[in-house]
């Protein structure tokens, strides 16, 4: 049994069929627990506001016992996940994460709050303590990463990355709904994600 959070993104509602909400369900059927919270005021949100949902869900999936946690977050949500790790809330070391297709810092000047430097060696450092692993995950065609995943997350913060050839954003209408390579990946690290 794995202890599962899932991060959404600006103006994500948890739709029926996105790739998140069929993740939430497949992992649930197999056992594992998952919190896959409803983020508040998510077309303008605070990150304050999305941080105290956080903070909870991170409590109560630390109070479940034992089992790996693993944290999934999409676009806006990596950046959220960025600053839960300089938060101190976090009560253990994630085992795994994996970021897929985070919003550049630059490009979320209406949501100030979100913004950060990735060049910061806090930020990196504070990275690398909050997960035994972390992956990024993007495509090539990401309208919401114009300088690409490498040069934007993956050199600044020295994570490793995966890309998948156009991707775009990983959202419902670029047709992420099933995504069979990221459930594969919570028992298999190793697995394909390009699989769908």
């Amino acid at each position: 049994m794995k202890r599962v959070l899932i991060i959404h993104g600006w103006g994500n509602e948890r739709p029926v069929g996105h790739w998140h909400r069929l993740l939430a369900k497949e992992l649930r059927q197999q056992g594992h627990i998952v919190a896959y919270p409803q983020l508040p005021d998510t077309e303008l949100p605070s990150l304050d506001k999305w941080l105290a949902v956080l903070k909870v869900e991170l409590d109560m999936l630390h109070e479940a016992g034992d089992g790996e946690l693993i944290v999934f977050g999409h676009s806006l949500g990596c950046l959220t996940w960025l600053h839960i790790t300089q938060s101190g809330m976090l009560q253990e070391q994630a085992s795994r994460v994996m970021l897929v297709a985070p919003a550049d810092p630059d490009l979320c000047g209406e949501v100030p709050s979100f913004q950060l430097d990735l060049n910061s060696e806090s930020v990196k450092s504070a990275a690398h303590k909050a997960a035994a692993a972390t992956l990024l995950v993007g495509s090539d065609s990401d309208p919401w990463l114009p300088r690409g995943l490498e040069e934007t997350f993956a050199k600044p913060l020295g994570l490793k990355f995966e890309l998948v050839m156009g991707a775009g954003h990983f959202a419902v209408e670029e047709g992420w709904t099933p995504w069979a390579g990221v459930i594969n990946w919570v028992a298999d690290p190793n697995t394909d994600l390009s699989v769908r």
